[in-house]
């Protein structure tokens, strides 16, 4: 049963965003998206997917909240996302069933390619193991010193989520005393402890597991996937790539000197949504936008970026902020590099993300001022004029 469990869980990081992923990118012909970039690509928009839904089930669980609470969307919310993944999985391995046959013999042609280029150049093979060793440490790190890590944090993800599994409901509970309805905007327009409390649910593990034992591990996999995607986009040789991985290894293990720095949140709390946002997904979009800015226009690159920046997005409520910076940033900077406008249809793509989460936060923040006031509200609300009501009671 712990084997079904575990492979239920790791299916969300490995199949899963592969396949939505290859969805996305699947038009794209000309300059096409790494196997890294369809990835990561991929497993955010697993979490752009949940948040839709997620923040869909909640507005009708706030919407039909009135003298009592309304239980039961994380139940939905988990069922709903569990289809649409199975149907886009589905459609995925119809779609591209060619290239899962030849998938298998291309790996083994990459290994051994790379085995060949570490044989040609010994120096490659020292740099690579010592990357390895380092991180193997920070795996070490990650997994035994964020078991004990109780950041004070913990009350957003861990108690959030803990409290989402135990009333059925999304973003609904105090998260001190346990009373609901109760919820600040902050925390009701992220659905990142909703997806924990999500990944708990299907494998069957506790939410201090989920947080504390296992996604420290595999979230700090993903963020040196990322990192690797960033080397390879500023060294063609691959001697300095992993030069560059190991010196910022190196950088990250000797970094942990406070709660502010980087290395805590890769190495201390990485199950974090901001930390997620911080650690991953703010590098991978700022790297992705270089990238797709040096090339002509293409229309199939929008898409991702959306997608990317939705998923970025669900994150935290800081991602308005952090998104926002890192791509007007880029925009400006290639700017001046192409010495023209860069093309405002990426930077808007890149924005989505941020445009939802705003709109989705001015919209609950109405609503939920709304259930507090007696006063005459913005929204058109009664018990006798409910649709949910009038059919089911």
């Amino acid at each position: 049963m712990i084997i079904i469990r575990a492979i239920a869980f790791l299916l969300h990081f490995t199949i899963i965003p592969v396949a939505l992923g290859r969805l996305i990118t699947y038009k794209q012909t000309d300059n096409k998206d790494s196997a890294i970039a369809t990835y990561i690509i991929g497993l955010f928009g697993s979490f752009a997917i949940f948040y839709v839904l997620c923040s869909l089930l909640e507005w009708h669980q706030y919407w039909n909240t009135f003298t009592e609470p309304f239980t039961g969307c994380f139940t939905a919310l988990c069922i709903a996302y569990s289809v649409v993944i199975t149907i886009l999985l589905v459609v995925w391995m119809v779609k591209d069933k060619t290239a899962i046959k030849t998938s298998i013999g291309n790996i083994k042609k990459w290994l051994s390619e790379k085995l060949n280029q570490i044989k040609a150049n010994k120096f490659l093979g020292i740099y690579i193991i010592a990357f390895v060793a380092l991180l193997v440490v920070q795996l070490y790190f990650a997994f035994a010193y964020e078991i004990n890590e109780w950041s004070y944090d913990d009350y957003d993800y861990v108690v959030n989520s803990q409290d989402t599994i135990t009333t059925d409901t999304i973003a609904y509970v105090n998260y001190v005393n346990g009373e609901m309805p109760y919820t600040a905007e902050k925390r009701a327009v992220t659905a990142w402890p909703t997806y924990i409390a999500y990944l708990a649910r299907v494998s069957g593990f506790e939410v201090t597991t989920v947080c504390h034992t296992i996604l420290p591990v595999i979230l700090l996999l993903i963020a040196y996937l990322v990192y690797y995607h960033i080397a390879k986009f500023i060294f063609k040789d691959y001697e300095n790539r992993f030069i560059f991985l190991v010196l910022f290894s190196v950088a990250n293990i000797f970094g942990l000197h406070s709660h502010y720095s980087s290395t805590f949140r890769l190495l201390g709390a990485i199950w974090q949504g901001k930390a997620v946002l911080t650690t991953i997904a703010i590098p991978f979009i700022t790297i992705y936008l270089f990238e797709i800015y040096k090339e002509k226009f293409d229309k199939h690159k929008i898409m991702p970026l959306m997608m990317v920046s939705l998923g970025a997005a669900s994150l935290t409520t800081m991602a308005a902020l952090l998104i926002t910076l890192a791509v007007i940033l880029v925009w400006l900077v290639m700017g001046i590099y192409l010495r023209k406008i860069a093309d405002l249809r990426y930077l808007i793509a890149s924005l989505f993300g941020v445009i939802y989460l705003v709109i989705f936060y001015v919209l609950m923040s109405t609503l939920i001022s709304d259930m507090q006031s007696y006063e005459k509200s913005f929204f058109k609300r009664g018990r006798n004029i409910n649709w949910w009501y009038k059919w089911f009671g």
